[in-house]
């Protein structure tokens, strides 16, 4: 018997000690792996196939018809949400997925092209994308799916804010850490909001639909976390003034992470019972931390995901969580805006700091059993 089958057995034993549950636990079938990756092969075989087809018969008509093509891909993301209300297999679902995202590029496409190509350029444009990927989520009944639209609502949200707040800089581009950075704290509030609300969003029944939203919000603020990280040059405003938005990005993120992270610990205690003596302890060194590191936002919202991963016990929200951290601090260390001896100094007082933090902590906990 597998360990996961063990653990199911014996939480279901649990229950039933309790009065909770009675008979026999359900029986699960457990496909394995490698027919797994078959069954999904399959279905992107089959959805590449279906798609050649497509391009054959009806695609090459209507290149020259944007409206065509967007009813086209709209009629496949329609085909796409009855597959996956049918609830057919492995193969099944990952044929949906395929023509989902074919028939949402098309119809995002063919949109764009009837209304004229410089409509991408407006933010109405990348909020209907929003909207649209928002719509999606509620309809279609699969987890991956909603994940990937969460994410698709991310993305439609960054067009919009940041052709909102460049303003036709005369560097757009270099204006993506600006509008990034604001996203950052934003979508790790909604992270942390969604973690500490989970308990009552299941007893509401809205567990299934919020998690995979809650998935794409986290690595999305971690990914834009080490986009900021990476791209911020903080003296950029020294060889031009009209720099110093983008020079202040990271600033920004790292900042209003780490008070999200202080908030998120400051719940915590709360949720614990711990003392207030050593709630404020916890308050001051996590606020001390997001101080140092708030040049690196990566590092800020790295060790919020841990905090977030812990609480829920969810393997990979910890797996995002320590990869955005080990990732920032190489970036961080190894980023040429920054002198060696600044690097070094942050990153020493850092890890002095959490060295303290952690001899503190074992020290209160010691004292309080033998108390």
């Amino acid at each position: 018997m597998s360990t996961a089958l063990q653990t199911e057995r014996r939480l279901w034993q649990e229950l039933a000690a309790r009065g909770e549950v009675q008979g026999e636990p359900p029986q699960h079938t457990h496909t394995p792996w490698a027919v797994r990756c078959l069954m999904g092969a399959a279905g992107w075989l089959g959805a590449l196939f279906f798609q050649l087809f497509l391009v054959g018969t009806v695609f090459v008509a209507a290149r020259e018809n944007a409206a065509a093509m967007a009813v086209t891909g709209l009629a496949m993301i329609a085909l796409a949400a009855l597959v996956y209300w049918r609830r057919g297999g492995i193969a099944a679902g990952q044929f949906a997925l395929a023509l989902s995202l074919s028939g949402q590029g098309l119809a995002v496409y063919g949109v764009a092209e009837a209304l004229g190509t410089r409509v991408v350029d407006s933010a109405g444009f990348w909020a209907a994308l929003a909207l649209f990927e928002a719509l999606l989520a509620l309809v279609v009944p699969n987890r991956l799916h909603r994940l990937l639209s969460g994410l698709g609502i991310w993305i439609g949200l960054a067009g919009a804010v940041h052709i909102v707040l460049s303003g036709g800089a005369r560097h757009e581009w270099l204006m993506l850490t600006w509008s990034l950075g604001w996203l950052v704290p934003v979508a790790c509030a909604l992270a942390t909001g969604f973690t500490l609300a989970e308990a009552r969003l299941c007893a509401a029944g809205r567990h299934t639909l919020l998690e995979p939203l809650a998935d794409a919000t986290l690595l999305f603020a971690l990914a834009v976390a080490l986009v900021v990280t990476g791209m911020s040059h903080p003296l950029a405003w020294l060889a031009d003034p009209e720099a110093g938005r983008p020079s202040a990005a990271h600033w920004i993120g790292g900042g209003l992470a780490t008070l999200v992270l202080a908030g998120f610990a400051l719940a915590e205690c709360r949720r614990l019972a711990v003392a207030l003596a050593m709630q404020g302890g916890v308050l001051i060194g996590v606020v001390a931390f997001g101080a140092l590191m708030a040049a690196a936002p990566a590092v800020v919202a790295g060790v919020l995901a841990l905090g977030l991963a812990l609480r829920r016990a969810s393997m990979p929200w910890l797996g995002l969580g320590i990869a955005t951290i080990a990732i920032g601090f190489v970036w961080y260390y190894t980023a040429l805006h920054w002198t060696l001896l600044a690097k070094s100094a942050t990153l020493a007082a850092a890890g002095v700091l959490l060295l303290a933090g952690r001899y503190w902590l074992l020290r209160s906990r010691t004292g309080r059993e033998f108390a």
